[in-house]
Protein backbone atom coordinates (compact mmCIF):
# COMPACT_ATOMS: atom_id res chain seq x y z
CA UNK A 1 0.00 0.00 0.00
CA UNK A 2 1.35 3.57 -0.72
CA UNK A 3 3.27 5.42 2.26
CA UNK A 4 1.52 8.62 3.00
CA UNK A 5 2.39 11.42 5.90
CA UNK A 6 0.17 11.67 8.91
CA UNK A 7 -1.38 14.53 10.15
CA UNK A 8 0.96 17.54 10.96
CA UNK A 9 1.76 18.06 14.79
CA UNK A 10 2.33 21.44 16.14
CA UNK A 11 5.69 21.87 17.35
CA UNK A 12 5.70 23.85 20.67
CA UNK A 13 8.73 25.45 20.39
CA UNK A 14 7.17 27.96 17.80
CA UNK A 15 4.85 29.67 20.36
CA UNK A 16 7.53 31.73 21.53
CA UNK A 17 9.06 32.59 17.98
CA UNK A 18 7.70 35.56 15.77
CA UNK A 19 5.87 34.37 12.56
CA UNK A 20 8.05 35.12 9.12
CA UNK A 21 5.71 36.53 6.09
CA UNK A 22 7.35 35.52 2.89
CA UNK A 23 5.39 37.24 -0.23
CA UNK A 24 5.24 34.83 -3.05
CA UNK A 25 4.40 35.43 -6.71
CA UNK A 26 4.41 31.79 -9.18
CA UNK A 27 2.24 30.97 -11.93
CA UNK A 28 1.16 27.75 -10.41
CA UNK A 29 -0.68 29.77 -7.99
CA UNK A 30 -2.54 31.62 -9.78
CA UNK A 31 -3.29 28.62 -12.14
CA UNK A 32 -4.87 26.81 -8.91
CA UNK A 33 -6.86 30.08 -7.82
CA UNK A 34 -8.42 29.82 -11.43
CA UNK A 35 -10.03 26.79 -10.90
CA UNK A 36 -11.13 27.34 -7.80
CA UNK A 37 -12.52 30.45 -8.78
CA UNK A 38 -14.68 29.13 -11.76
CA UNK A 39 -15.83 26.17 -9.08
CA UNK A 40 -17.33 28.81 -6.87
CA UNK A 41 -20.31 29.81 -10.13
CA UNK A 42 -22.41 30.59 -7.37
CA UNK A 43 -20.85 33.39 -6.63
CA UNK A 44 -19.54 34.51 -9.79
CA UNK A 45 -21.10 37.78 -10.07
CA UNK A 46 -19.28 38.64 -7.08
CA UNK A 47 -15.75 38.12 -8.43
CA UNK A 48 -13.94 40.99 -10.32
CA UNK A 49 -13.29 38.62 -13.49
CA UNK A 50 -16.71 38.86 -14.65
CA UNK A 51 -19.29 36.29 -15.38
CA UNK A 52 -18.37 37.17 -19.52
CA UNK A 53 -15.32 35.03 -18.20
CA UNK A 54 -17.39 32.01 -16.00
CA UNK A 55 -19.64 31.73 -19.26
CA UNK A 56 -16.61 31.39 -22.19
CA UNK A 57 -15.10 29.02 -19.56
CA UNK A 58 -18.10 26.73 -19.26
CA UNK A 59 -18.79 27.26 -23.38
CA UNK A 60 -15.39 25.13 -23.79
CA UNK A 61 -15.13 22.76 -20.93
CA UNK A 62 -16.14 19.31 -21.27
CA UNK A 63 -18.92 18.10 -19.48
CA UNK A 64 -16.71 15.60 -17.85
CA UNK A 65 -14.31 17.83 -16.47
CA UNK A 66 -17.24 20.85 -15.55
CA UNK A 67 -18.97 17.97 -13.09
CA UNK A 68 -15.82 17.30 -11.40
CA UNK A 69 -14.56 20.67 -11.17
CA UNK A 70 -17.70 22.00 -10.10
CA UNK A 71 -18.20 19.31 -7.60
CA UNK A 72 -14.74 19.73 -6.04
CA UNK A 73 -15.58 23.51 -5.08
CA UNK A 74 -13.56 25.14 -2.55
CA UNK A 75 -11.21 21.75 -2.26
CA UNK A 76 -8.78 22.86 -5.06
CA UNK A 77 -7.72 25.31 -2.19
CA UNK A 78 -6.52 22.71 -0.12
CA UNK A 79 -3.71 22.21 -3.85
CA UNK A 80 -1.68 25.29 -2.69
CA UNK A 81 0.05 23.25 0.11
CA UNK A 82 1.49 21.01 -3.01
CA UNK A 83 2.54 24.35 -5.09
CA UNK A 84 4.22 25.18 -1.51
CA UNK A 85 6.24 22.00 -1.86
CA UNK A 86 6.64 21.73 -5.79
CA UNK A 87 10.34 22.48 -6.64
CA UNK A 88 10.72 26.09 -8.31
CA UNK A 89 10.29 27.67 -10.72
CA UNK A 90 6.52 26.14 -9.67
CA UNK A 91 5.29 27.12 -13.16
CA UNK A 92 2.38 25.08 -14.64
CA UNK A 93 4.25 22.64 -16.36
CA UNK A 94 6.75 21.88 -13.29
CA UNK A 95 3.28 21.66 -11.10
CA UNK A 96 1.87 19.03 -13.42
CA UNK A 97 5.03 16.94 -13.65
CA UNK A 98 5.31 16.79 -9.74
CA UNK A 99 1.23 15.97 -9.48
CA UNK A 100 2.29 13.03 -11.63
CA UNK A 101 4.69 12.04 -9.29
CA UNK A 102 2.86 12.16 -6.64
CA UNK A 103 1.05 8.40 -5.15
CA UNK A 104 -2.48 8.55 -5.87
CA UNK A 105 -3.83 8.01 -2.03
CA UNK A 106 -1.54 10.71 -1.31
CA UNK A 107 -2.37 12.95 -3.76
CA UNK A 108 -6.29 12.15 -2.90
CA UNK A 109 -5.70 12.45 1.36
CA UNK A 110 -4.29 16.30 -0.17
CA UNK A 111 -7.44 16.66 -2.33
CA UNK A 112 -10.07 15.56 0.68
CA UNK A 113 -8.53 17.97 3.32
CA UNK A 114 -6.95 15.10 5.27
CA UNK A 115 -3.94 17.41 6.29
CA UNK A 116 -6.20 20.23 6.83
CA UNK A 117 -6.95 20.81 11.02
CA UNK A 118 -10.10 22.75 9.99
CA UNK A 119 -11.10 19.36 8.05
CA UNK A 120 -9.81 17.53 11.56
CA UNK A 121 -12.28 19.59 13.45
CA UNK A 122 -14.75 18.15 11.41
CA UNK A 123 -14.05 14.68 12.01
CA UNK A 124 -11.58 12.20 13.42
CA UNK A 125 -8.16 11.80 10.91
CA UNK A 126 -8.33 8.27 11.08
CA UNK A 127 -12.08 7.81 9.55
CA UNK A 128 -11.20 9.97 6.98
CA UNK A 129 -8.44 8.15 5.88
CA UNK A 130 -10.11 4.44 6.23
CA UNK A 131 -12.71 6.48 3.41
CA UNK A 132 -9.96 7.47 1.31
CA UNK A 133 -8.27 3.89 1.64
CA UNK A 134 -12.04 2.64 0.02
CA UNK A 135 -13.36 1.40 3.53
CA UNK A 136 -17.04 1.16 2.59
CA UNK A 137 -18.89 1.53 6.16
CA UNK A 138 -15.98 4.54 7.16
CA UNK A 139 -17.34 6.39 3.86
CA UNK A 140 -21.09 5.90 4.87
CA UNK A 141 -19.70 7.31 8.66
CA UNK A 142 -18.29 10.58 6.64
CA UNK A 143 -21.17 11.36 4.57
CA UNK A 144 -23.59 10.48 7.56
CA UNK A 145 -21.29 13.22 9.58
CA UNK A 146 -21.45 15.57 6.61
CA UNK A 147 -25.09 15.19 5.82
CA UNK A 148 -26.28 17.76 7.28
CA UNK A 149 -23.38 20.63 6.69
CA UNK A 150 -23.69 22.93 4.19
CA UNK A 151 -19.81 23.50 4.39
CA UNK A 152 -18.36 23.54 0.58
CA UNK A 153 -15.54 21.04 1.82
CA UNK A 154 -17.96 18.47 3.29
CA UNK A 155 -20.18 19.04 0.41
CA UNK A 156 -17.18 17.78 -1.78
CA UNK A 157 -16.13 15.24 0.54
CA UNK A 158 -19.47 13.25 -0.61
CA UNK A 159 -18.65 13.89 -3.99
CA UNK A 160 -15.04 13.27 -4.30
CA UNK A 161 -15.21 9.79 -2.22
CA UNK A 162 -16.86 7.51 -4.37
CA UNK A 163 -14.56 8.33 -6.60
CA UNK A 164 -11.61 7.08 -5.10
CA UNK A 165 -7.79 7.83 -5.18
CA UNK A 166 -6.89 6.11 -8.60
CA UNK A 167 -10.03 7.80 -10.53
CA UNK A 168 -9.44 11.08 -8.64
CA UNK A 169 -5.64 11.10 -9.61
CA UNK A 170 -6.51 11.09 -13.64
CA UNK A 171 -9.32 13.32 -13.19
CA UNK A 172 -6.82 15.95 -11.39
CA UNK A 173 -4.49 15.56 -14.54
CA UNK A 174 -7.20 15.77 -16.78
CA UNK A 175 -8.38 19.04 -15.15
CA UNK A 176 -5.00 20.60 -14.91
CA UNK A 177 -3.87 19.69 -18.57
CA UNK A 178 -7.16 20.92 -20.47
CA UNK A 179 -7.39 23.93 -17.80
CA UNK A 180 -3.27 25.07 -18.73
CA UNK A 181 -3.77 24.56 -22.65
CA UNK A 182 -7.29 25.73 -22.85
CA UNK A 183 -7.92 28.51 -20.19
CA UNK A 184 -4.98 29.41 -18.36
CA UNK A 185 -1.62 29.43 -20.44
CA UNK A 186 -3.01 32.14 -23.06
CA UNK A 187 -3.71 34.49 -19.78
CA UNK A 188 -0.76 33.71 -17.73
CA UNK A 189 1.76 36.53 -18.82
CA UNK A 190 -1.04 39.06 -18.40
CA UNK A 191 -2.34 37.88 -15.26
CA UNK A 192 1.48 37.17 -13.92
CA UNK A 193 2.50 40.63 -14.44
CA UNK A 194 -0.30 41.73 -12.31
CA UNK A 195 0.50 39.81 -9.42
CA UNK A 196 4.45 40.27 -9.74
CA UNK A 197 3.92 43.81 -9.60
CA UNK A 198 1.52 43.79 -6.65
CA UNK A 199 4.48 41.42 -4.68
CA UNK A 200 7.27 43.94 -5.70
CA UNK A 201 5.27 45.98 -4.03
CA UNK A 202 4.06 44.64 -0.95
CA UNK A 203 7.47 43.41 -0.31
CA UNK A 204 8.57 47.34 -0.45
CA UNK A 205 6.25 48.14 2.28
CA UNK A 206 6.82 45.22 4.34
CA UNK A 207 9.75 46.12 6.40
CA UNK A 208 7.73 49.63 7.46
CA UNK A 209 5.41 48.04 9.18
CA UNK A 210 4.82 45.15 12.05
CA UNK A 211 3.80 41.75 11.03
CA UNK A 212 0.20 41.91 12.01
CA UNK A 213 -0.34 45.10 10.02
CA UNK A 214 1.43 44.44 7.14
CA UNK A 215 -0.57 41.36 6.86
CA UNK A 216 -3.68 43.44 7.01
CA UNK A 217 -2.63 46.08 5.19
CA UNK A 218 -1.47 43.46 2.31
CA UNK A 219 -4.61 41.68 2.23
CA UNK A 220 -6.59 44.75 2.69
CA UNK A 221 -8.59 44.40 6.00
CA UNK A 222 -7.51 40.36 6.54
CA UNK A 223 -6.61 40.31 10.48
CA UNK A 224 -4.32 37.48 11.29
CA UNK A 225 -4.42 36.45 15.04
CA UNK A 226 -1.08 34.54 15.63
CA UNK A 227 -1.21 30.36 16.11
CA UNK A 228 0.95 28.06 18.15
CA UNK A 229 1.21 25.44 14.81
CA UNK A 230 2.10 28.41 12.41
CA UNK A 231 6.17 29.33 12.10
CA UNK A 232 5.07 31.68 8.58
CA UNK A 233 2.48 32.85 6.80
CA UNK A 234 2.83 32.73 2.95
CA UNK A 235 0.94 35.71 1.25
CA UNK A 236 0.15 34.99 -2.21
CA UNK A 237 -1.22 37.59 -4.30
CA UNK A 238 -4.40 36.78 -7.22
CA UNK A 239 -5.69 38.81 -9.66
CA UNK A 240 -7.94 36.12 -10.89
CA UNK A 241 -9.50 35.77 -7.28
CA UNK A 242 -10.09 39.44 -6.93
CA UNK A 243 -11.55 40.39 -4.48
CA UNK A 244 -11.59 37.57 -2.13
CA UNK A 245 -9.23 36.35 0.67
CA UNK A 246 -9.05 32.91 1.24
CA UNK A 247 -6.66 31.13 3.94
CA UNK A 248 -5.60 27.53 3.98
CA UNK A 249 -3.15 26.11 6.87
CA UNK A 250 -0.34 23.54 5.10
CA UNK A 251 1.81 22.23 7.81
CA UNK A 252 3.61 24.79 9.58
CA UNK A 253 2.56 27.55 6.61
CA UNK A 254 -0.21 29.46 6.59
CA UNK A 255 -1.00 30.05 3.25
CA UNK A 256 -3.35 33.41 2.89
CA UNK A 257 -4.27 34.20 -0.91
CA UNK A 258 -5.60 37.58 -1.53
CA UNK A 259 -6.67 40.40 -4.14
CA UNK A 260 -3.60 42.70 -5.71
CA UNK A 261 -4.28 46.13 -5.09
CA UNK A 262 -5.87 48.11 -7.53
CA UNK A 263 -2.56 50.47 -7.97
CA UNK A 264 -1.09 47.21 -9.35
CA UNK A 265 -3.57 46.94 -12.31
CA UNK A 266 -3.12 48.71 -15.72
CA UNK A 267 -5.41 51.62 -15.82
CA UNK A 268 -5.38 54.05 -18.41
CA UNK A 269 -4.98 58.09 -17.95
CA UNK A 270 -8.36 58.85 -18.13
CA UNK A 271 -10.18 56.12 -16.05
CA UNK A 272 -11.10 56.79 -12.28
CA UNK A 273 -8.35 55.08 -9.61
CA UNK A 274 -10.33 51.53 -9.26
CA UNK A 275 -10.24 52.97 -5.37
CA UNK A 276 -11.91 55.94 -5.71
CA UNK A 277 -14.69 53.46 -7.60
CA UNK A 278 -14.51 50.75 -4.91
CA UNK A 279 -15.35 53.16 -2.10
CA UNK A 280 -18.41 55.43 -3.47
CA UNK A 281 -20.15 51.93 -5.16
CA UNK A 282 -19.57 50.56 -1.18
CA UNK A 283 -21.39 53.81 0.01
CA UNK A 284 -23.99 53.85 -2.65
CA UNK A 285 -25.86 51.00 -0.61
CA UNK A 286 -28.32 51.83 2.50
CA UNK A 287 -27.58 48.25 3.83
CA UNK A 288 -23.81 48.86 3.74
CA UNK A 289 -24.21 52.22 5.83
CA UNK A 290 -26.08 50.20 8.14
CA UNK A 291 -23.00 48.27 8.73
CA UNK A 292 -20.38 49.96 8.85
CA UNK A 293 -22.75 52.29 11.26
CA UNK A 294 -23.08 48.81 13.62
CA UNK A 295 -19.53 48.59 13.32
CA UNK A 296 -18.83 52.07 14.66
CA UNK A 297 -20.20 50.60 17.74
CA UNK A 298 -18.09 47.74 18.20
CA UNK A 299 -16.76 44.47 16.31
CA UNK A 300 -19.02 41.87 15.62
CA UNK A 301 -20.03 38.71 13.77
CA UNK A 302 -21.78 37.57 10.38
CA UNK A 303 -24.50 36.15 12.10
CA UNK A 304 -25.17 39.20 14.60
CA UNK A 305 -25.26 41.60 11.31
CA UNK A 306 -27.63 39.60 9.58
CA UNK A 307 -30.02 39.16 12.81
CA UNK A 308 -29.45 43.15 13.42
CA UNK A 309 -30.12 43.82 10.25
CA UNK A 310 -32.81 41.12 9.02
CA UNK A 311 -30.97 40.18 6.34
CA UNK A 312 -29.91 36.57 5.12
CA UNK A 313 -26.81 35.90 6.17
CA UNK A 314 -25.51 35.03 2.71
CA UNK A 315 -26.65 38.39 1.87
CA UNK A 316 -24.96 39.99 4.79
CA UNK A 317 -21.84 38.50 3.24
CA UNK A 318 -21.58 39.65 -0.04
CA UNK A 319 -22.04 43.76 1.38
CA UNK A 320 -19.17 42.99 3.88
CA UNK A 321 -16.98 41.52 1.26
CA UNK A 322 -17.68 44.71 -0.51
CA UNK A 323 -17.04 46.71 2.82
CA UNK A 324 -13.76 44.91 3.00
CA UNK A 325 -12.62 45.12 -0.47
CA UNK A 326 -12.96 49.16 -0.51
CA UNK A 327 -10.88 49.02 2.45
CA UNK A 328 -13.16 49.77 5.32
CA UNK A 329 -13.75 46.76 7.12
CA UNK A 330 -11.27 44.42 8.52
CA UNK A 331 -12.22 40.54 9.30
CA UNK A 332 -10.33 38.96 12.35
CA UNK A 333 -10.09 35.03 11.24
CA UNK A 334 -10.04 33.07 14.72
CA UNK A 335 -12.80 31.43 16.13
CA UNK A 336 -16.01 32.98 14.76
CA UNK A 337 -15.36 35.36 12.28
CA UNK A 338 -15.13 38.86 13.84
CA UNK A 339 -16.06 41.71 11.37
CA UNK A 340 -14.44 45.62 12.70
CA UNK A 341 -14.78 49.01 10.97
CA UNK A 342 -11.04 49.86 10.17
CA UNK A 343 -10.88 53.80 11.33
CA UNK A 344 -7.39 54.34 10.82
CA UNK A 345 -8.37 53.53 7.13
CA UNK A 346 -11.45 55.96 6.41
CA UNK A 347 -10.51 58.19 3.45
CA UNK A 348 -11.45 61.75 2.71
CA UNK A 349 -13.43 61.30 -0.24
CA UNK A 350 -13.84 64.79 -1.19
CA UNK A 351 -9.44 64.52 -1.41
CA UNK A 352 -9.34 61.65 -3.55
CA UNK A 353 -12.46 62.96 -6.34
CA UNK A 354 -10.89 66.08 -6.04
CA UNK A 355 -7.24 64.67 -7.18
CA UNK A 356 -8.80 62.52 -9.88
CA UNK A 357 -11.09 65.75 -11.38
CA UNK A 358 -7.74 67.44 -11.17
CA UNK A 359 -5.24 65.23 -13.03
CA UNK A 360 -4.13 65.65 -16.14
CA UNK A 361 -4.50 63.62 -19.02
CA UNK A 362 -1.21 62.80 -21.23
Amino acid sequence: MPEFHAPYTPNASYRNQPVAVIVDAKPAYEFLLSINTFSDFEHCEGYDIGSTWYDAVRAKIPASLLTFVEQSEENWLFLLGLVYDCPLPKDVPTFITYIEGLEPLELYLRFLGYYSRYMRRVMPSELLLQAAQGDKEARRQVVKVTQGEKSVHQKALRALLPLGAEETKRLLLEVFRWWYREIFQEREARFMAIVERDAEAKRALQPTLSTEKFIEVATNGFEYVPEPAIRQVLLVPSFIARPFVSDIDHHDTMILSYAVADESLIEDSDAPPPRLVKLYKALADERRLRILKRLAGGSCSLQDLADELGLAKSTVHHHVVLLRTAGLVRVRTSGDKQYSLREDMLPDLSALLEAYLQRRTN
